[in-house]
């Protein structure tokens, strides 16, 4: 067992080798507080090691259900920010084909600049549109993305089954009927929601709706400030299973598998 206390911990059946290791093969500068949203203020190295964490969990998955990430595959991250998970894509397998895109221009140009320069990197859109070839991928992951789509949901995984390869996975973090119940005053999730319950027309987000039963098969909290990121968007297990299973194969949804969000790992049909 190998912890950063307190923030930052690893199950030891996803670190194969000594932390050591990996950081070694890693020379590319951090990105400063404000070049990341603030996530983990100060705590520079926990930004790394929750980086490492993520893209250890993806590649146990992905070879768990047989997807051979291996030199000449191709990997997208939808919504990579400054690069916390995808810079040890570029450290640890550089044989790999890195694609990430994000909202984000500043996100973008900071990863044009410091990290990888074999990195294909490209600000999007809110419009599900990928300029990458059809059946182009073999590994698409997206870390609290789907989360905030609010509209276009379908639209983006028509997307992203059109550049993944057949046989090709997709591993999307969200949030969850179980997320909603496991929900509680301490975490932030829970904070959040109350911070912004001014600014929500569609519920009345008190602790009381909190505590209840998720009132939709997708439930979508949406506030009136922000251009981008203003909503946090909810979807029962068997949304995922009669929607999501319209495009792919669900081959499993993993409970908390990134924190308190579940991991849904999807699958391409073979041709």
């Amino acid at each position: 067992h190998v912890q950063s206390d307190p923030w930052i911990s690893f199950d030891d059946t996803i670190l194969p080798r000594p932390i050591a290791d990996y950081v070694a093969l890693d020379g590319w500068p951090l990105p400063a507080t404000a070049e990341r949203e603030g996530y983990h203020g100060q705590r520079h190295y926990d930004y790394w090691l929750s980086g490492l964490r993520d893209y250890l969990k993806i590649k146990q998955v992905t070879h768990r259900w047989g997807v051979a990430l291996e030199p000449g595959s191709r990997v997208l991250e939808l919504g990579c920010a400054s690069g916390r998970v995808l810079r040890h894509f570029a450290a640890q397998d550089p044989g790999i084909e890195l694609w990430g895109t994000d909202i984000n221009l500043r996100h973008v140009e900071w990863m044009l600049t410091y990290l990888d320069p074999r990195l294909k990197v490209f600000q999007n859109t809110v419009l599900p549109h990928l300029p990458i070839p059809d059946n182009h991928l073999n590994l698409i992951y997206a870390m609290s993305v789907f989360t905030h789509i609010d509209t276009f949901e379908l639209t983006w995984l028509a997307e992203l089954h059109r550049c993944l390869r057949p046989g090709g996975m997709a591993y999307i973090t969200m949030h969850t009927e179980h997320t909603w119940q496991i929900m509680h005053p301490q975490t932030a999730l829970y904070r959040d929601l109350l911070a912004v319950k001014d600014f929500v027309s569609d519920y009345d987000i008190t602790p009381d709706f909190l505590a209840s039963p998720m009132p939709k098969p997708k439930t979508i909290i949406k506030w009136q400030i922000g251009s981008v990121n203003n909503s946090s968007v909810f979807v029962s297990s068997d949304h995922i299973r009669t929607v999501w299973g319209r495009f792919f194969r669900i081959e499993e949804i993993i409970r908390e598998g990134s924190d308190y969000q579940d991991v849904i790992v999807l699958r391409k049909a073979d041709a």
